[in-house]
């Protein structure tokens, strides 16, 4: 059952017009004052995100690029956080969100800036929205003790309503009565309080105390200018409707939250309400409904799955806790060695690398925001290309839902694997920062993960085995080299066990005097005796074919009754 959690703009209605864009744009051009127009920015590049426009990144970027040419640490921080909240809230991409709201707790720490206060609450949403309460309720608990010591009532508002919201979520309902109770005593944004009245009815939704449960979630749910989650929590009012199997006033309702999926732009609230759409006419015997909103939902809910990174963002997590520590150490380093250049160094050298610093600064300064805003450039070129293919993807899997042909139904697969293929390596390039080439053991462990998950072999028992020596490859060479790797498991994942319960796929690259080898192995049934890649007409081995003499390569296939290995060795190829 869902929960109600706040993110960082909580004034912000997705109701705005065009207009607030033009007035922010506007102001822009009327205001000189460095803090004033990266907030504007910022504050554009919110009303993007709420439309799920890419043009939020470019407002964000500016905010930050702003704030870093006049040294200006908070506007630093509120863009970093900017940029999250649009990872998070529309792509989905948890890793890169956690990537820059870590990045902006550490500059407000290090600035001793108050504002990481409202950034460790962002990272609890984060941690929120992927159900990983308990490291929700660690952020939470971090930015309310902060809230307080900093006397920051609003920040203590909306804490207290998330860890009600946790707490609830935990089954432990006393913390979670008593936390959100408390939210309605502090006097100050009151139009929260329809946040914390959905909070207390799915609490009492949670205890099966539906009579209870139902006023609160009326006054949750009216639509009024001050409650701008209104339709949203339409959502646990069905629920209770749908248990007390009361059929008052729902046609109304229901009109409402099928709207509400129509306009919504966060894909988590329109599942659930498709969910709850689908439960409260089963529940009435309306079956042919209820199925119709259940495919929506679970298609919905196989989207959001596949935009989730939580290992990721753990691992980043670490990471930062793990850099911060390193950062006070060399702080540390770092003012010893300052004492002794300070008794060293004489009064002439002091002049000198005054004027020699004082030349170049402003050369250097530019040279490097120039040098940035082409990285930033060529990661959204690579994000965009990304994206493009994913619909592509997303178009072959329609078409292929629609197709009852066996043939032309595995051929739209096979093309979607090819394009997953070639999209995940420009997912790779844009989400490094160096944007140097792609992480071979990354990439292809993912990429034939992935692979075995399209061919649901589970019930085979089918193993991977990797070894891969530790390269990054460029572009030129990784395109054709993943769609071979690709063809290869394909065919070995289609073929090699078919009357075998269990089995095992070796895939091997390391270096080898100047030439790269790739090694692909299967202990499945063989090719049969009479095989021939050259003489095979499918497109896979056409593909295979072509691709290998792109990198110049040599191919060796070895099959018997004891499985398959083809080797390749590749002179044409880049490693960086």
């Amino acid at each position: 059952m869902r929960f109600i959690f706040f993110f960082l703009f909580p004034l912000i209605v997705f109701s705005q017009t065009i207009s607030e864009k033009q007035r922010l744009l506007h102001a822009l051009d009327t205001t000189s004052i460095i803090s004033e127009k990266a907030q504007l920015y910022v504050d554009l590049a919110w009303e993007y995100t709420i439309t799920e426009n890419d043009s939020a990144l470019i407002f964000a970027e500016k905010a930050l690029l702003l704030s870093q040419k006049n040294k200006y640490k908070l506007g630093e921080a509120i863009a970093l956080e900017a940029k999250g909240l649009y990872e998070e809230i529309v792509t989905g991409n948890y890793d890169l969100a956690s990537n820059y709201y870590f990045k902006g707790i550490a500059l407000c720490e290090e600035n001793n800036l108050e504002y990481a206060t409202s950034i460790y609450h962002s990272v609890g949403v984060m941690f929120h929205t992927s159900d990983n309460f308990e490291k929700a309720k660690e952020y939470y608990t971090i930015a309310y003790n902060r809230a307080k010591a900093e006397n920051n009532i609003l920040i203590q508002k909306k804490c207290l309503i998330n860890l009600g919201a946790i707490y609830s979520s935990l089954k432990e309902y006393k913390k979670a009565e008593s936390m959100l109770l408390e939210s309605l005593t502090l006097e100050i944004r009151k139009d929260y309080d329809y946040s914390t009245y959905a909070n207390l009815g799915n609490l009492y939704l949670r205890k099966e105390e539906y009579h209870t449960a139902l006023p609160y979630l009326e006054k949750a749910t009216e639509p009024q200018k001050d409650n701008p989650d209104s339709e949203e929590n339409l959502y646990f009012l069905i629920n209770a409707k749908t248990a007390l199997q009361d059929a008052t006033g729902m046609n109304q309702i229901l009109k409402r939250a099928i709207i509400f999926t129509e306009e919504s732009v966060s894909k988590r609230a329109k599942s659930l309400m498709l969910m709850a759409i689908s439960n409260y006419y089963r529940a009435f015997g309306e079956f042919e409904k209820a199925l119709t909103y259940r495919d929506k939902y679970l298609t919905l809910y196989e989207e959001i799955k596949e935009g989730q990174r939580d290992e990721t963002v753990y691992n980043l997590e670490t990471k930062y806790q793990t850099e911060k520590a390193q950062r006070d150490l060399e702080k540390e380093q770092a003012a010893q060695k300052l004492l002794y250049y300070i008794l060293a160094f004489t009064g002439i050298l002091l002049v000198l690398i005054s004027f020699f610093f004082i030349k170049n600064r402003n050369k250097n300064k530019q040279i490097s925001i120039a040098l940035e805003e082409k990285e930033v450039l060529l990661q959204e070129i690579h994000h965009r290309v990304k994206n493009n293919l994913q619909v592509v993807s997303s178009l072959l899997s329609l078409q292929q839902r629609q197709t009852k042909d066996k043939t032309a139904h595995q051929a739209l697969q096979e093309g979607r694997n090819r394009v997953k293929a070639m999209a995940l390596i420009h997912q790779n390039l844009y989400q490094d920062e160096n944007l140097v080439g792609v992480d071979m053991q990354q990439y292809i462990t993912k990429l034939a993960t992935s692979l075995v998950s399209t061919y649901k072999t589970d019930a085979k028992n089918i193993h991977l085995k990797t070894d891969i020596e530790p390269l990054k490859l460029d572009v030129d060479t990784i395109i054709p080299l993943g769609l071979i790797i690709n063809e290869l498991i394909s065919n070995s994942l289609k073929y090699a066990f078919i009357n075998k319960d269990s089995g095992e796929i070796f895939i091997g690259l390391k270096t080898d005097n100047e030439k790269l080898q790739l090694k692909i192995k299967d202990n499945g049934e063989g090719f049969p005796k009479d095989f021939s890649i050259e003489k095979t007409d499918t497109l896979g081995y056409k593909l295979i074919r072509s691709f290998s003499q792109k990198l110049d390569a040599e191919l060796d296939l070895k099959s018997s009754e004891n499985g398959t290995s083809i080797t390749l060795m590749i002179r044409n190829f880049k490693a960086e």
